[in-house]
């Protein structure tokens, strides 16, 4: 591999896991409101991972007092009135969440090598066929998920 090749392939794959890192450490969407079970307080819901969700976790509050929203860090819960309920964890999610990345990255990089060494045909085909298997990794990826 060539100098100016590596310079290529180096910032990507320190953005990839970067990307990967961003995207399955917060809970981007967490779901908030009553008690599922008719009592006073409230409930927090934290999913974690995409495409697939490895990690989803349930806080809950006995005090039926109003949530501050604008307060809220993904990591954190909303007050310290509310405790740890229950989690969920799925290593194979996770596993498909890193290997989206990975085919992703290596894509990107066959991308380049085959731009810059034009004496192997393979690693065009062999792109594309890593970027198929993202996108059915990223269309499956409910299928794998954990939920509550």
């Amino acid at each position: 591999m060539t100098e100016s090749v590596r310079s290529q392939v180096t910032p990507i794959i320190v953005w990839g896991a970067v990307a990967f890192l961003v995207i399955n450490a917060f809970s981007w969407n967490p779901g908030w409101g009553g008690r599922r079970d008719r009592e006073p307080g409230w409930e927090l819901e934290r999913y974690f991972g995409w495409p697939a969700c490895y990690y989803c976790d349930l806080w809950r509050s006995d005090r039926p007092d109003e949530i501050d929203h604008p307060a809220y860090f993904p990591l954190i819960p909303f007050s310290r009135q509310m405790g740890f309920v229950y989690h969920s964890f799925s290593f194979t999610a996770l596993a498909l969440n890193l290997l989206l990345v990975v085919c992703g990255i290596v894509s990107i990089i066959l991308w380049i090598l085959s731009k810059h060494d034009t004496g192997k045909p393979w690693m065009g085909p062999a792109g594309i066929a890593l970027a198929i298997l993202g996108i059915f990794i990223v269309m499956s990826g409910n299928e794998f998920s954990t939920y509550l």
